[in-house]
């Protein structure tokens, strides 16, 4: 069988939810990932090099008529799994479908109409500029016509009770992400950590909570919050300097392991609001997997998969949020203890292997269904 994933954009941080489904179907499937890549940007930092990943250029429109046209004719797979319902993925799926007669599946890892609301476009007309292929135009659209695919998965229960689907945790490949095939102390001096370091693995953002953390990690005395940033871009602004930060050069995803092993405890402070609310951060599953001790926020399932196996206090609390780090700083034996029961909830869980089973089945019900459906035929281009 062959399956093509879709990315609306392999530049940005969006691409590695793709490449996550991608590594996930490769365990029972032929898999090509393909998507639009900005030319002054290339392909996302963290974002393996694979024979397997296929790019076009990512232009404006009418430009990108052609890089669209080339999306559709390299979807040539069995089953389309689009990675969010944007035109350059869940759109080019729709048009190839149409063309070929296979199935389609949506994967949503993020309420993304809620990351460029609607009552921001006329302040800032570029989120709904329609000669952008991620224009906020488009996703709107293409949320609202997340029933024309044959099935659609996500990645956090908000989701699923918004738009129904099957649930697909981004879990982690446990073989990567093994604790016991990482020196901690070669970790630690590759990236310069030598004293208490909270590292935040994922790509900053303000619904993500990085200002409560910052605030958090300054009150715990001698401290340093490690952060994967962008050169120039990533809290690069004058008011950062005021706090005990190591900018961090975003890892490639098979770095991922030594990095998290180097920090002392790992944070996932979402904030409460939309956004955050249906979001899922992947990082949280590979922090299990190395066997971190994980302090997270009660937003959105980080609650639930983390229960019994990580600090959770609330969103936005400074003090509380300040209090769990310090007390996991301090005590290492409780600290190892938690992340080796974070280690087993993810074997059991949340690995690759087994969130391949669901992805899996997702994949026999639609093809099993295209192939009942009555006078199924190729259509020719």
């Amino acid at each position: 069988m062959k399956i093509t994933v879709l990315s609306h954009n392999l530049s940005t941080n969006a691409a590695m939810r793709a490449y996550r489904v991608a590594l996930t179907a490769r365990r029972f499937a032929e898999v090509t990932l393909i998507g639009p890549v900005e030319e002054s940007r290339g392909h996302w930092p963290a974002l393996r090099a694979e024979p397997w990943i296929v790019s076009v250029p990512e232009r404006r429109l009418p430009k990108f008529a052609k890089s669209f046209l080339a999306l559709v004719d390299a979807a040539e797979g069995d089953v389309l799994i689009a990675v969010k319902p944007h035109l350059a993925s869940f759109g080019v799926a729709l048009v190839a479908a149409e063309r070929r007669g296979v199935p389609v599946v949506l994967d949503m890892d993020d309420l993304d109409v809620s990351l460029a609301p609607r009552e921001q476009w006329d302040a800032n007309p570029e989120m709904a500029d329609p000669s952008r292929p991620a224009s906020a135009i488009y996703v709107s659209l293409l949320t609202r016509a997340a029933g024309a695919a044959s099935a659609i998965t996500v990645s956090s229960t908000a989701l699923q009770r918004r738009f129904g689907g099957t649930l697909l945790a981004h879990g982690s490949s446990i073989e990567v992400f093994n604790p016991a095939a990482v020196d901690r102390d070669d970790a630690r001096a590759a990236f310069g950590f030598d004293g208490p370091t909270v590292l935040f693995p994922g790509t900053p953002r303000a619904h993500k909570g990085i200002e409560t953390l910052a605030r958090a990690v300054a009150a715990i005395p001698g401290a340093r919050l490690a952060v994967t940033c962008r050169p120039d871009k990533d809290l690069a602004e004058p008011e950062w300097r005021n706090f005990p930060l190591i900018r961090v050069p975003i890892v490639p995803y098979d770095a991922m392991p030594l990095l998290l092993a180097a920090a002392d405890v790992v944070a996932i402070p979402q904030s409460e609001n939309e956004a955050a609310t249906y979001q899922m951060p992947m990082k949280v599953y590979d922090a299990m997997a190395m066997g971190r001790p994980i302090v997270a926020s009660s937003v959105s399932d980080l609650p639930l998969v983390l229960q019994g196996c990580g600090r959770v206090v609330p969103p936005d609390d400074v003090p509380a949020l300040a209090t769990a780090l310090s007390e996991l700083l301090a005590d290492r034996d409780a600290a190892f203890a938690l992340g080796q029961r974070a280690r087993a909830r993810a074997l059991q869980s949340y690995s690759t292997e087994r969130v391949a089973e669901t992805l899996q089945g997702v994949v026999a019900n639609v093809t099993s269904r295209q192939t009942r459906r009555p006078g199924r035929r190729e259509v020719s281009s």
